[in-house]
């Protein structure tokens, strides 16, 4: 019994020692999707190498900058190369570790998928719990693997004082910073809680100006199945944001999904008193009571 054990052991060490890396898709398009795990030398052949070798060669590393990464244990990011901003940015931050002859061994890259049903997804959910919302998103670990702070799609300043602020453990003004606060929120309280206090949040981000934040959020969690998160975002951001067109049409499709067809034809109608010629709007309003 005891070697069977042992047996069972190593096979599963072996199946979690060779889960394959640089997998990919082709879509319709012809586009190739990276997938998972991926190494960085796959960024150096076609057809990512187009992109990698020419936002990595012409970012010019601020020299000036006293970057430190030795409380880095290690580094993940996760990255879509269907993303723009993790076309631009991913290169520029890898050339920082070189510059600084950070162990690149050190370096995790993870790729999510891009489409409703697998939004900034991997393959084995390696982004479960962490969070992800934007991408790229690189997060420093300390040498117990807990994270120490991470950057969000883009730089707040640049990506070398942004990456010396987060590993001094400095308060870091994070670029989506309503998403952030409700990703602790959750942490804190169950939705019921939150419903509670949804004034104060409403108080709270007022002078928020950008409408996608929750909705990206919202669609992160609503495709990870968290609907109760989810719907409590989507109707957050449609309080915060009332003359959005893209708030109101969110909300009826996510509603729609639900089997809420009235509660999802209403937020339709809401949209369309902001932008009465909507076609998207319309075309979901005439659908809907077809469907009735």
């Amino acid at each position: 019994m005891r070697h069977l054990s042992l047996i069972i052991l190593l096979l599963l060490s072996t199946i979690a020692i060779s889960q394959p890396i640089n997998r990919y898709f082709e879509g319709a398009n012809g586009r190739i999707t990276l997938l998972g795990q991926a190494s960085l030398d796959r960024f150096k052949e076609d057809p990512f190498q187009e992109w990698y070798t020419k936002n990595h060669d012409e970012y010019e590393v601020d020299q000036n900058q006293n970057i430190d990464l030795s409380k880095a244990d290690s580094i993940t990011i996760f990255m879509g190369t269907w993303c723009g901003d993790s076309k631009r940015e991913v290169p520029r931050f890898v050339k920082i570790l070189e510059s600084q002859n950070y162990d690149l061994s050190k370096l995790k890259i993870m790729c999510l998928n891009t489409g409703f049903q697998n939004y900034k997804q991997a393959p084995e959910r390696e982004e479960r719990g962490v969070n992800i919302h934007r991408v790229p998103t690189f997060i420093f670990h300390d040498i117990e693997g807990e994270e120490i702070g991470r950057i969000v799609e883009e730089p707040v300043e640049t990506l070398e004082q942004d990456i010396i602020t987060v590993l001094a453990g400095d308060d870091y003004a994070t670029a989506y910073p309503v998403a952030k606060s409700m990703i602790q929120y959750f942490e804190e309280f169950s939705v019921k809680e939150l419903k509670k206090k949804k004034s104060e949040l409403l108080n709270e981000f007022k002078d928020s100006e950008n409408v996608y934040e929750l909705n990206t959020y919202g669609y992160v969690l609503w495709t990870s199945f968290q609907i109760p998160r989810a719907q409590f975002v989507f109707e957050l951001n449609a309080e915060l944001f009332p003359d959005e067109v893209v708030v109101h049409q969110t909300y009826a499709r996510f509603m729609d999904a639900l089997g809420k067809e009235k509660e999802a034809l209403g937020s339709v109608k809401k949209g369309l008193k902001v932008e009465p010629e909507n076609e998207r709007l319309l075309e979901m309003q005439k659908w809907m009571k077809n469907t009735d």
